[in-house]
């Protein structure tokens, strides 16, 4: 290979790592949810019944860190230019936990196994997906169980919609945050009818 043409060899690798390093620095990171309350101070949960969320529970192609969309009614894409901040299971349950810790002030949410809970929390996703349109769908199974996990207090399902308005990552992260406040409105009233003695 002559001088020539090894630099210019040298030169189209350069070319291609920079290229990579330059794709990999513009990937962004997202999470789910919405910031917490910014007022600070300590509160005694002494007295106050504790729910115990497991970890939600994803179909396996969607329990990665991929921004995923569906381009095809049997296909997903990856987004090239973002990512969740950790595995979506984690991030729905984090977001959920969150959520319901504003919608139900007197109850204790936990998502540390062994806290000696009034009752347990499942959670299992069932579908949450973008379409090509921009619009999320997010349908969901829950069920709060007695502490001792046999007998069942409820079981409910529901499907919700938002739209994100576009396929743009912080549109998407967006839609699925709203997707999983929907949820969480809904959990907050299973939860608040399982704490009510006597409630139907």
């Amino acid at each position: 290979m002559t001088p020539y043409l090894r630099s210019g060899a040298a030169f189209a690798v350069l070319t291609a790592l920079l290229a990579g390093c330059g794709s990999t620095s513009s990937l962004r990171t997202y999470v789910l949810g919405n910031p917490g309350p910014s007022a600070t101070g300590v509160w005694s949960e002494a007295g106050l019944p504790i729910i115990e969320l497991g970890t939600v529970s994803v179909p396996d192609y969607l329990d990665s860190t991929d921004i995923l969309r569906n381009t095809t009614a049997n296909e997903v894409t990856a987004s090239p230019t973002g990512r969740w901040g950790e595995r979506l299971s984690l991030g729905i349950t984090h977001a959920l936990a969150s959520g319901l810790a504003t919608r139900l002030p007197r109850t204790v949410i936990t998502t540390t196994a062994g806290a000696g809970p009034t009752r347990r929390l499942l959670v299992e996703i069932d579908r949450f997906e973008i379409a090509g349109d921009g619009r999320c769908l997010l349908s969901a199974r829950w069920q709060i169980t007695a502490s001792d996990g046999e007998t069942e207090a409820a079981g409910e399902h529901g499907t919700f919609s938002q739209s994100a308005g576009s396929i743009d990552d912080q549109a998407v992260a967006s839609a699925m945050t709203g997707a999983v406040d929907q949820l969480a409105d809904q959990i907050a009233l299973t939860v608040q009818r399982a704490l009510t003695p006597h409630a139907k």
